[in-house]
């Protein structure tokens, strides 16, 4: 190659290279933004925080997963490794615990990142210039931080982001005990301590465990015996110090219907992040034709002396595994959330990815593709100016009208039922009928609705608080139509508070 041409290509690669850079720093300066307005906002900024907070409480007090009983009609669809990690947050820094666990989430995704990051690494293989292995996952770690996914997944009261730290940190063990098998006793346990925060958390462990069964028997027996026996340890701890039914919970509670709505969200969520997950795309490819599957009787010798194969292969099948669970996002009770774990996974592909880019800036190399270089040096900046870098005001105009509500709901005798269950803890108040997951159970002839209904025709509580109102799709998946009916027939005044409708008593 000549001079001239070289000295060009790197420039090229360089300028790509700072333009994201700069994108990558507006994307964190948008997190920090975000991050403060969350952690100035007293209330629930998404369904699930009032939920979890209240199954905290009821951990904390020992009387967590109970049986599913006619009041309180609520139900822990979670296991407890959040909650307790939040309560001793809150108890250790004197925080208000729900600030607690919005800072329990947020610490978890920059550490998520980091360790997605030192995965990348691993992954490129010390064949590789140290230099475009510290860069490479420097990129992974700043195009997983600054996703606007994590602009609510990142600043909420929720289990999924402590669940993927801990399934990273598996990871980075786990991809070094090819060379070091004692590491999967390790990887083990913090794989099975992801699943008690999040019982969704499998495909890292599965991957790996095919993989070493491959590359490193031993390695693979010795991750799988730790899993199991800590996983054994924890549901000791659980029913020595909860209430009896914690599989009935996680397991035969935790039902929900088809909601093909999702799709379309889930849809836009994916368009929004069509850059990254481009460049995971990429990445895909090339840990696919490194792996070479056609040479699948060579992997264990190959993944022996390859630096960093192994690792590639682990998360190349992370990938897959939770590519196939995606449909799961169709369930009522899914979220975007459901693609926290898949995005991790992207962006440690997005770092294989970019490493002929970083190639052509550090050193005379082969020039990178020029789609790479369009995704990096103009699809990312351009992609990063959605959502703004400001937060939505709505939320601060909204928290006056709130404070009053508050005082509503503290002043009822009989207890309030809302789709903002923080609300209700502020106001002092208990969750005795969490909606979302009642209309589940009683769609699938669990919990007896009509005896709920009956209670509603009565009187028997003060008055309802919902996002929207019946006929709006959100409505009508966490009310059913008979639970509805008697609402409108003993609650049939409406009043609006911010984003909220009040079903008041005649």
């Amino acid at each position: 190659m000549n001079q001239p041409r070289a000295a060009s290509q790197m420039l090229i690669a360089r300028a790509a290279l700072a333009v994201a850079a700069l994108a990558f720093a507006w994307g964190a300066a948008r997190l920090g933004l975000h991050a403060a307005d969350a952690f100035a906002d007293p209330f629930g900024r998404d369904y699930g925080e009032g939920v979890v907070w209240q199954q905290m409480l009821r951990i904390i007090d020992g009387t967590g997963y109970a049986p599913l009983q006619e009041f309180p009609a609520f139900v822990f669809n979670y296991p407890p490794v959040y909650h307790l990690v939040t309560a001793a947050t809150a108890s250790a820094l004197g925080l208000d615990q729900l600030f607690a666990g919005r800072l329990v989430s947020l610490l978890s995704t920059i550490i998520a990142a980091i360790l997605a990051g030192v995965v990348t690494g691993s992954a490129i293989g010390r064949g590789e210039d140290r230099r475009v292995r510290l860069v490479a996952g420097a990129i992974t770690a700043l195009s997983f931080a600054t996703l606007p996914l994590w602009l609510t997944s990142a600043l909420l009261m929720q289990i999924d982001m402590l669940a993927l730290a801990f399934t990273m940190a598996g990871l980075v063990l786990v991809v070094r005990a090819v060379e070091r098998p004692g590491l999967a006793i390790g990887a083990g346990v913090l794989f099975t301590i992801a699943l008690y925060t999040r019982q969704t958390s499998l495909p890292a462990p599965a991957a790996a465990f095919l993989i070493l069964l491959v590359a490193r028997p031993r390695a693979a027996w010795l991750l799988l015996g730790s899993a199991i026996v800590s996983s054994l340890i924890a549901l000791g701890l659980i029913q020595a110090t909860q209430a009896s039914a914690f599989l009935t919970n996680i397991i035969f509670y935790n039902l929900n219907r088809i909601a093909w709505d999702h799709a379309t969200k889930a849809l836009l969520v994916l368009l929004a992040n069509i850059v990254p997950i481009a460049l995971g795309g990429i990445g895909f490819a090339v840990t696919w034709r490194r792996l070479d599957p056609r040479r699948w009787r060579q992997w264990r010798e190959r993944m022996a002396t390859e630096s960093g194969l192994a690792a590639s292969a682990i998360v190349l099948f992370m990938v897959v595994i939770k590519t196939l669970m995606l449909p799961m996002i169709l369930k009522s009770g899914a979220n975007d959330n459901y693609l926290i774990d898949w995005f991790a996974g992207l962006a440690i592909l997005t770092g294989l990815a970019i490493v002929p880019v970083i190639r052509a800036a550090t050193a005379h190399s082969s020039a990178p593709s020029g789609v790479l270089l369009l995704l990096i040096g103009l699809g990312l900046p351009i992609q990063m100016l959605d959502p703004p870098i400001a937060p939505d005001p709505a939320s601060t105009q909204n928290r006056a009208a709130m404070q009053a509500l508050v005082a509503r709901v503290r002043a009822s005798t009989k207890p309030v039922v809302s789709d903002d269950m923080v609300l209700l803890r502020r106001a002092g108040q208990a969750v005795v009928w969490e909606p979302a997951m009642i209309a589940e159970l009683g769609s699938a002839g669990v919990y007896d609705q009509a005896r709920l209904a009956a209670h509603v025709r009565r009187g028997d509580f003060g008055f309802f608080v919902t996002h929207g109102d019946r006929g709006d799709l959100i409505y009508d998946q966490r009310f059913t139509p008979v639970i509805a009916d008697a609402i409108d027939t003993a609650y049939p005044r409406r009043e609006r508070v911010g984003p909220l409708t009040l079903h008041l008593p005649r």
